[in-house]
């Protein structure tokens, strides 16, 4: 990863978020893309100038605020509008490689703001990385990737080790199964080793772990881990609604207080909500829980 945008108001969580930022990429030997958006329909030469010096001071500030060493190498945007609406583009016409956002509390089935993490990622096909506010920067040591050995995409499983090596980071890969997925284990545990044999590195492990609730298994066995980040890779932004819901806020789940970091992975199974969108998209497929070769084949 070369690129990180970073969505920027002026206020302190954006000063928070950009310093962290600003350890990350340096850690990772990236750039990063600060972008603004001004919320108005219009936006002069004049304006945007200023509004560019405007942020490029308040980068300064909190780069440099919370880190020993200066850290110049990021770039400033300035769009009129609203984040949702330019976005895509920036993502495209700047080469970003991820985007860093705040998290913010989503109401459990409602949907999100235009401009929330989780409707963010929605819009571009590159990881989002959503940070809890207030959190601190520390250095990225074990990553735990919470996914489903018999549902995946070599690439995806590339770019996520990718970013393992590239965070120097140990990587852990874990599926969480239900009593009710039980029969299926040999199935899992023949794909759980097949992955592992495509990633073939000393710093990966996996694992299978039988837990009630999916969501709230792999909240705790990232903290039994110890883990730095969770990283997922999902279809929508269904998961990460859930994930960051207020009742997961309120209980102060371990994902809460540790970033996570979301790859868009087109899926062939339900995801582990049974959302609208994939209960829809089950009815186009065959009959669900027939598996064959072919299948696990990379």
């Amino acid at each position: 990863m070369k690129q990180l945008l970073v969505p920027v108001q002026f206020d302190d969580a954006s000063g928070k978020l950009v310093s962290y930022a600003g350890s990350l990429a340096k850690a990772m030997g990236a750039e990063l893309v600060l972008l603004y958006n001004t919320g108005t329909t219009t936006l002069t030469f004049t304006q945007q100038s200023r509004a560019i010096q405007a942020l490029r001071t308040f980068a300064d500030h909190h780069l440099n605020r919370y880190n020993q060493t200066c850290f110049k190498q990021f770039e400033c945007l300035v769009k009129p509008g609203m984040l949702h609406e330019s976005i895509k583009s920036v993502v495209q016409d700047y080469a970003v490689d991820m985007v860093l956002m705040h998290a913010l509390p989503v109401a459990e089935h409602k949907q999100a703001d235009n401009d929330h993490a989780a409707a963010i990622m929605h819009l571009v096909d590159v990881p989002v990385m959503v940070l809890p506010e207030g959190k601190d920067y520390q250095k990225l040591m074990h990553l735990v990737f919470a996914t489903d050995f018999t549902d995946r995409d070599p690439k995806v499983l590339q770019r996520i080790l990718a970013f393992a090596t590239q965070a120097k980071a140990k990587l852990m890969l874990v599926q969480v199964y239900t009593l009710a997925d039980k029969p299926q284990l040999s199935i899992m545990n023949q794909a759980m080793r097949e992955v592992e044999a495509l990633l073939n590195s000393k710093k990966v492990s996996v694992r299978l772990l039988e837990e009630e609730d999916v969501l709230e298994g792999i909240s705790d066995f990232a903290e039994r881990e110890g883990a730095d980040m969770l990283l997922m890779a999902t279809q929508d932004n269904y998961l990460m609604q859930r994930l960051f819901s207020n009742n997961y806020l309120k209980t102060k789940a371990y994902h809460t207080q540790i970033p996570l970091l979301t790859f868009r992975q087109v899926k062939r199974k339900p995801c582990f909500g049974c959302c609208a969108n994939c209960k829809s998209k089950t009815k186009q497929e065959a009959t669900p829980g027939l598996v064959t070769l072919d299948d696990f084949k990379v």
